[in-house]
């Protein structure tokens, strides 16, 4: 690892408060080093090779977790978190998805809770070691002793893939959420650094800001903008479940209040769902101290924005608050960003030219008729809009989007090393999003593998949810 040792020095000042239990109130407050001196002491006695490389976190959202994953990062391994299961997913489905997921891939370790270890390891081709947490008999509910793991059939698993990560990789995320197929990106430290510095200058963070968060430590949004961003820059971050945050929405405006919150991230149904809920909240919380409200991994929609400013807008919440980002697991996270202080711009729907999907103009059937700019590209962060024959369109004009990024992966990390049909022959990265550029600026609309063409008219899924 080569971080200077003013970034060594930045990271090492940062502030991690994980909050335990949202009933209760327990809250662990960390410092880096003292997380990583935890993270290494339950490291202990594991058996572990010091040359190992990919450890694989399958952990609850936890003190531990965290301070696993800064230890793993800071000595040298590849830590990767992976997705926790909700309490509405079937147990047994889970593990066995899991073990052909896992199966190929070129793990050294598995690092996990007790029920669970004694579950997968029969099934996976590298050590699984048990990893305690307090009020693990809660998470352990439902992974009973009953499963028999199975090793998938037909898999192919080899170290050969380890000698294709790079020197300076730090740690491994996964695009595809919790259900589905898991890619995994390798982020190298030139691409965190890359990503980072960028972010940093464009939102202007700095020591004094407070991230406030309820997103899982397993997705690119909660691990890199709301865990390594106030990190890199000296700041604090308090972190809460998503399953807490579920079942009791104003804890994050709680916090937020008690830790003069700065930024929160949040994917767009969260603006709409804190709006539902504002009726049933008990209590009053000052949120005047937050900079970003920031829409951030669906699609973004006028109406989820503007009804989250007028549900608490006595509470402190102002329209030039919120904001958008565009972002992506394959560029570390932003690809874009609006302006803080600004709300983002709209376009109406009528004077975006569709192209190469059947459809003349895009005549959704929506709920409103606008798009929500996602913001500005980052600096020297190129996007550019593809037709279905290939074709770079001009600005105004629909597609799939295309990046060329300074913190971009280099393909698919597995079993088979890199796989790099993503990238286009001259060096772009196909991101499967359908969206246009208009005045330097970046819409997206949706997934192009989910557009549904009706009656010659354009309609994605989460415009008919």
């Amino acid at each position: 690892m080569s971080f200077s040792q003013e970034e060594f020095s930045r990271i090492g000042s940062g502030r991690i408060h994980v909050v335990c239990s949202a009933q209760d109130g327990r809250v662990k407050a960390l410092t880096v080093p003292a997380a990583i001196d935890q993270g290494r002491r339950l490291l202990c006695g594991l058996g572990r090779d010091s040359a190992e490389r990919v450890d694989l976190l399958l952990l609850p959202h936890s003190p531990e977790l965290f301070c696993l994953h800064l230890a793993l990062v800071m000595d040298g391994h590849l830590p990767a978190i992976l997705p926790w299961p909700t309490s509405r997913i079937d147990a047994e489905k889970y593990q066995r998805n899991l073990l052909h997921q896992l199966a190929g891939l070129p793990a050294a370790r598995l690092l996990t809770l007790p029920q669970l270890a004694e579950n997968l390891g029969p099934g996976l081709p590298f050590p699984v070691s048990s990893i305690p947490v307090e009020g693990q008999e809660a998470f352990q509910k439902g992974f009973g002793s009953k499963f028999t793991a199975v090793p998938p059939a037909g898999v192919e698993y080899s170290q050969e893939a380890l000698k294709t990560l790079p020197e300076d990789a730090l740690f491994l995320q996964f695009s595809g959420g919790t259900t589905g197929t898991q890619k995994c990106v390798v982020v190298t430290e030139k691409m965190l650094r890359n990503q980072l510095d960028r972010l940093r200058q464009t939102l202007h963070f700095s020591a004094a800001d407070t991230v406030v968060s309820w997103l899982p430590m397993y997705h690119d949004m909660g691990l890199i903008a709301c865990l390594w961003l106030p990190l890199w820059c000296g700041g604090t971050s308090v972190h809460m479940a998503a399953g807490d945050w579920l079942l009791a929405p104003e804890k994050l405006f709680q916090l937020t209040e008690q830790y003069r919150g700065t930024f929160c991230w949040l994917p767009n149904f969260a603006f709409s769902y804190l709006a539902q809920r504002r009726e049933a909240m008990r209590g009053a919380w000052n949120l005047a101290t937050m900079r970003g409200w920031i829409n951030c991994s669906e699609p973004v929609r006028l109406p989820s924005m503007r009804g989250f400013v007028e549900a608490f807008s006595d509470w402190g919440v102002r329209e030039d608050d919120v904001q958008a980002s565009y972002a992506m697991a394959e560029t570390v996270y932003a690809v874009t960003q609006t302006r803080l202080g600004v709300f983002p711009r709209v376009v109406a729907r009528r004077l975006i030219e569709a192209t190469g999907n059947g459809a003349e103009r895009l005549e959704f059937s929506m709920p409103d008729e606008t798009f929500v700019s996602s913001g500005e590209l980052l600096p020297e962060t190129k996007a550019r809009i593809v037709d279905g024959h290939g074709l770079v369109r001009e600005t105004g004009t629909t597609g799939e989007i295309q990046l060329q990024s300074p913190s971009s992966f280099a393909g698919y990390w597995g079993r088979d090393g890199f796989r790099t049909d993503c990238f286009t022959a001259d060096g772009w990265l196909r991101t499967g999003d359908y969206g246009f550029l208009l005045e330097n600026e970046l819409y997206v609309i949706g997934r192009l593998k989910d557009l549904i063409i009706v009656g010659g008219q354009n309609v994605f899924p989460e415009d008919v949810e």
